[in-house]
């Protein structure tokens, strides 16, 4: 019997939340799984305590006969997966990942014989794909989230005194094929 000390492997203390627009390609060659070199586009600044990554209860079907107390046959569903966490930063980078390239545009003007530069954002619906990399605070561990589906919203965070920020909001659409989600640990 394995002991809790022999089973202890934790991975806790996010500190960097990691963006690659594309989704892992796992290979297998003799039965060993890899996966190239990930190179990450972004280090998105996530606010504290937001980052919340859950996988609900699944749902069980009873089935039931007459005269007997117990199931005749039980099935179930895997709960669905809730990823989320808030974005303060109103960046170019983040705004075009968010919401497409094509919904932010340069833009200047006066506002009252101040002359003001910056972004003009259209709110769209865009469905925010691809594979984000929580990385624990000694850098050693990393859980990976593939195949993930993210739908972006502006907010005015008032809990922050006023900070612009964006909420992401999804989950995973697994492919069948590729794991959803790898744990790492640093060799050596």
């Amino acid at each position: 019997m394995k002991t809790k000390s022999q089973l202890k492997e934790v991975f806790n203390g996010p500190s960097s939340l990691l963006y690659l627009s594309s989704p892992l390609t796992i290979t297998e060659s003799d039965g060993a799984k890899t996966f190239s070199a990930l190179t990450p586009e972004l280090d998105v600044p996530c606010k504290v305590d937001t980052l919340n990554f859950e996988q609900s209860e699944a749902t069980v079907e009873h089935y039931k006969v007459i005269g007997l107390t117990g199931d005749w046959v039980s099935d179930s569903e895997a709960g669905e997966i809730s990823l989320s966490f808030r974005v303060p930063s109103v960046h170019e980078d983040i705004l075009k990942m968010a919401f497409g390239a094509d919904a932010v545009n340069n833009i200047s003007g006066s506002v009252d014989s101040v002359a003001y530069s910056g972004l003009a954002l259209i709110l769209k619906d865009k469905k925010v794909e691809g594979t984000w990399i929580i990385m624990n605070k000694a850098k050693n561990r990393l859980m990976i989230l593939n195949n993930t589906a993210l739908f972006a919203s502006l907010k005015l965070d008032s809990d922050a005194k006023g900070v612009a920020a964006i909420d992401f909001n999804g989950t995973i659409e697994s492919d069948g094929a590729n794991p959803d989600v790898i744990f790492l640990k640093k060799n050596g």
